[in-house]
Parts: C-alpha cells; structure tokens; sequence
C-alpha cells in the first residue's frame, strides 16, 4: 500500500469501530451561578442530611466536596439513576500526590465517594455550612485543621498557603442533553478493536503499523487526512458517562493479574480543564486547576446499577 493508502485505510477501520463503539454521554454547563445546597455543583459545601456528618480521612480530617450530581436535575441516561444524590469528596493535595493509584479498588481513606438515594429538602445551606471545620471561603492551607506534611511545611517556610482543590471557585453544574459518544483512543479497549477490525480486513498485515499514532505524513493531503483521525478519535470535557480520558495510560490497561481494573466499564464522572478543546462558557475562561489533564472515576456498570459505589477506580 501506498502511505495515503495506509492512512485511509485507518480512516475506515476508526469509522468502523466508532460506529459498532458508542455510549450515552452527558457533558457539564459549569457557571458562577448560585446554586442551593441539594443542587448539582462543584466544590463548595456539600449536602449533608441533618444527623450525617461530612466525611474524613484516615486522620479525622475534613474532605473537599469536589462534586456533587443530583440525578433528577440531569437528562434520563441509561444505567444511571434517575434520583438520588451522588457525592465525590477528596483531600486537598499537591500535584502528583492524588492518593487514587495504586491498588486496584483502594479503601476510600483519603477519598470518598457517597450517594444519598433520597434528598431532605428540609436540609439547609445555613446547617451545612456549620458542619464544615473551615468555611469554603475562608480555607488556606496554613489555617487547616490537619497534622502539616513535609511538603506543607516547606510550603509554608515559603510562605504559599495554596491550598489545592478542585475547583477552587465554587461552580454550579447544569446538563446539557444526552449525547452518543464514541470511543477515543486513550480507553484501553480502542486498540484491541482496532487490531481486530484491522485483521478481519487485512489478514496478512499488520494492525500496529497502521494505527493512527503510528502513521506519518509526507504530503499536505496526508496531513489533512491524518489530522482529521487525530482530532476523530479525541475526547474530553466534564462529563458523566461516555468515554474517560486519560492523561497518560489508561489505568485499566494493566489488568494483568485480573484484579478488576478493565472490570470498571462505565465512565461514573470526568472533570476536564481543556477549556480551549472543550470550552466552559459561562466561566470566564477559568480552568479547574487541573494542570491541562482529566480527573475521572470509572466504575461496574453492575455496580452502578446496584447503587454500590465501594469499588471505583479513580485516576488523574
């Protein structure tokens, strides 16, 4: 084959596998808006019902609310409930030190994930926010109530109080509708398609040497074509179900041993600060301080469905 002939015959196999390869998506619209406390939003204080209390880590300090999805403000999406309050809260952190790797299905120490199956609408802003050893507002790194790490220590030696969180602005989530989405070429599964589709129409070739992050351009038309792959099977954004992206490997790739890592098929929620490729509009251009990369969780569509939420795989 000619290399043009390479190239168009990625294009075909991609459309192949993105048609027999699509799932119901649905993207976030993040505002400054005011939101009250069972609404859909992003970090600020969590929901919390009158007798609970917010979740700490390992030692007894605090967790951030990171997200908070209320599934009867969001469109009917298959496999997700239709009620019920889902809550994500981690730790504040420095880069690189997320607390999600390792172990396939770590015990939610320094993380956590709730779902109130019914809301008190009795519950009030005001009572929550009492129950928050920091205000949202007021919090800094150095006023936290949590034994300093060597890293905050230096921090502070510095004189940065940063405090990591995701978002660090409080933002309110709204839905847009639901979408079919097609895979991407960061899940693990898009090369295995690829090599089977591949094989099942050139038998005597070799599906590596025709992936489309293998092939090179020579001519302008080339370019164009392989351009148009490369931005097809791309993916991003805020978003529950659909396809994760991953800034690196995707995690479940290395399921050597069976320990449930590609066992987690359903994207549960992605928080994406690419604002340029998949711009937020109603933020002013801000991004979720997620240094260019995703931030998501997958989860057993099974589980989901039970309403289970002990075995998710975090990764960012």
């Amino acid at each position: 084959m000619t290399n043009m002939q390479k190239i168009q015959f990625c294009q075909q196999i991609v459309n192949q596998i993105q048609a027999e390869n699509k799932r119901p998506a649905c993207r976030l619209r993040l505002s400054k808006q005011t939101f009250g406390v069972a609404d859909s939003h992003l970090g600020g204080t969590p929901y919390v019902p009158h007798h609970g209390q917010i979740p700490t880590d390992i030692k007894g300090s605090q967790l951030w609310l990171c997200a908070q999805i209320n599934f009867a403000q969001m469109p009917l999406m298959e496999g997700f409930p239709e009620t019920g309050l889902l809550q994500i809260f981690l730790e504040d952190w420095h880069f690189g030190d997320f607390g999600l790797e390792g172990d396939i299905f770590p015990p939610q120490d320094y993380w956590r994930i709730l779902y109130y199956p019914e809301i008190d609408d009795t519950v009030t802003m005001e009572e929550c926010e009492a129950k928050m050893a920091v205000p949202w507002a007021q919090a800094k790194r150095s006023n936290m109530p949590r034994p300093a790490s060597q890293f905050d220590l230096e921090d502070m030696q510095r004189g940065n109080d940063y405090l990591w969180r995701c978002p660090n602005v409080p933002l309110k989530v709204d839905f847009k509708p639901v979408e079919q989405e097609a895979i991407n070429d960061e899940d693990f599964r898009f090369d295995r398609l690829f090599a089977d589709a591949g094989k099942a129409c050139l038998p005597d070739a070799d599906p590596e040497e025709l992936m489309p992050y293998r092939l090179r351009d020579h001519t302008p038309e080339e370019r164009e074509v392989l351009q148009k792959i490369r931005e097809q099977i791309k993916n991003g954004g805020c978003k529950l179900g659909g396809y994760p992206s991953y800034l690196q490997d995707d995690p479940r790739s290395y399921d050597d041993n069976d320990e449930g890592f590609a066992e987690c098929d359903t994207l549960l929620l992605q928080l994406y600060d690419d604002t340029y490729a998949y711009p937020q509009e109603d933020i002013d251009g801000m991004d979720l301080d997620l240094n260019g990369g995703p931030i998501n969780f997958v989860i057993r569509a099974e589980d989901l469905k039970n309403r289970d939420f002990s075995r998710v795989l975090g990764n960012h």
